[in-house]
């Protein structure tokens, strides 16, 4: 999870990036007080989620956010504010929620538990992490090849590749399509699932 905080405040930028650091010590936090680094940040890191202040420094915090759902609709947008006067026209984007200052761990946990985009913790990097090679396949199907009695070459000459492709397959170069995946588990007489799954 990616959160960037704007506020011309740095005392409230600095108090939520230490709620956060609490509340969601996992995820990559960080703020500014200067309204001019906004977008430019948010084109580096593509953010899931912006606190933004509605009034910075003489800048429209509704507009900065216009400028960045442009840039990735889907970004949950948080607003935060001293004026509840700026509700009505905060919903002139698409909100995830309005906070008034002073914001509470309380108020925070609401707007984080309730986000229009929910933001989910499998990442592309923790997919191709956890099923590639040898995380996941390539020590599962040498640990039930093994089981079976079989070597490499054994293996490779009753699915009908290259002896080359299992050691790719085992050492987590490569990952067997579907179709080859549901052929080595029945050689094996496994389920598909035992390869896959933790």
């Amino acid at each position: 999870m990616k959160i960037l905080i704007a506020d011309d405040q740095p005392m409230i930028v600095e108090d939520l990036l230490d709620e956060l650091s609490h509340l969601c010590p996992d995820a990559m936090c960080i703020g500014t007080s200067n309204p001019h680094e906004i977008v430019p940040l948010f084109n580096e890191y593509l953010f899931d989620i912006v606190f933004m202040d509605i009034d910075l420094a003489g800048l429209s915090g509704i507009e900065l956010a216009k400028k960045i759902l442009e840039i990735k609709p889907r970004t949950n947008i948080i607003y935060i504010t001293g004026y509840e006067k700026f509700a009505l026209e905060s919903y002139k984007t698409v909100t995830s929620a309005f906070l008034v200052k002073p914001i509470s761990t309380e108020m925070l946990t609401k707007a984080l538990d309730t986000l229009r985009y929910p933001i989910s913790d499998i990442t592309d990097e923790l997919l191709h992490a956890q099923y590639s090679g040898k995380n996941i396949i390539g020590a599962k199907l040498t640990k039930y090849r093994e089981e079976s009695g079989m070597n490499p070459q054994e293996l490779a000459d009753a699915i009908n590749v290259a002896v080359q492709t299992v050691y790719r397959w085992e050492s987590g170069e490569r990952i067997p399509d579907v179709i080859t995946f549901m052929h080595i588990a029945k050689v094996l007489g496994i389920t598909a699932e035992k390869l896959i799954l933790y």
